[in-house]
C-alpha cells in the first residue's frame, strides 16, 4: 500500500496534482482546516473517479503548526500499523525533512505533488520516472537524479543538486538533457 498524506493547507489543489494516476493500491488522506477547506469542481469530480482510497482530516487550527503536528502523527500511527508500506508527505513546508531524517531507511518521502511519487498506472503513457529514463538512458544513478527534480523548487536548486555530485561538467550535460522535465519548476 501507498500512503499520501496531503498539507492541503500547505499544497492546495496542487498537491493532488496526479492523483488520477493512482490505483486502488493508493491510499490519500487530505489534512485541511478552515484556512484551506474549499476545492474545485474538477478536482471533486477528480477524487470521485480516482480508484484510490480518499479520506480527509479536518484539522483543528488556533496553534501553530497544528496541521503539521497532526500529519506528523498520523504518520507514526500509520508507519507502525501498515509495516512495509510506502508513505509520501506532499507539502512544500521542508519542516517535514526532520521526519525524513528520523525515520531514514525507511519508504518515507516528501514531495509537492502526487505525480511526483505516483506510479504510473499501466497503460497510461510516461510517468515522470519513464520520462526521466528515456532523457538519460545512459545514466545508472537516475533514481538520484529523479529525487532532485522531486524534491527541488526550482531549475537552479536542480542545477546546484546535479553539479554538488556529478561536477560541473557532467552536471551541464545532464542538465541539458533533463531541462525539459523541468517545466513546472520556478527559473531559467
Amino acid at each position: 500500500m501507498t500512503y499520501y498524506l496531503i498539507d492541503y493547507e500547505n499544497t492546495g489543489e496542487n498537491g493532488l496534482d496526479g492523483i488520477e494516476n493512482l490505483d486502488s493500491r493508493g491510499r490519500v488522506i487530505i489534512f485541511y482546516s478552515e484556512n484551506a477547506d474549499k476545492m474545485s469542481f474538477d478536482l471533486h469530480q477528480m477524487l470521485q473517479e480516482c480508484s484510490a482510497s480518499i479520506e480527509f482530516k479536518k484539522i483543528t487550527t488556533g496553534k501553530k503548526n497544528a496541521l503539521d503536528f497532526q500529519l506528523a502523527t498520523y504518520l507514526g500511527y500509520l508507519m507502525a500499523k501498515a509495516e512495509g508500506g510506502n508513505f509520501y508527505i506532499v507539502s512544500k513546508d521542508l519542516g517535514y525533512e526532520v521526519l525524513l531524517e528520523f525515520w531514514k531507511g525507511r519508504h518515507l518521502r516528501l514531495i509537492e505533488m502526487i505525480s511526483a511519487g505516483a506510479p504510473k498506472e499501466e497503460g497510461k503513457p510516461g510517468g515522470l520516472e519513464e520520462k526521466l529514463q528515456m532523457a538519460i538512458p545512459e545514466e545508472k544513478d537516475w533514481k538520484a537524479i529523479l529525487e532532485y527534480i522531486t524534491q527541488c523548487k526550482t531549475k537552479q536548486e536542480v542545477n546546484n543538486a546535479l553539479v554538488k555530485n556529478y561536477g560541473s561538467e557532467k552536471a551541464g550535460k545532464l542538465y541539458k538533457k533533463i531541462k525539459p522535465l523541468l517545466k513546472n519548476k520556478k527559473g531559467k
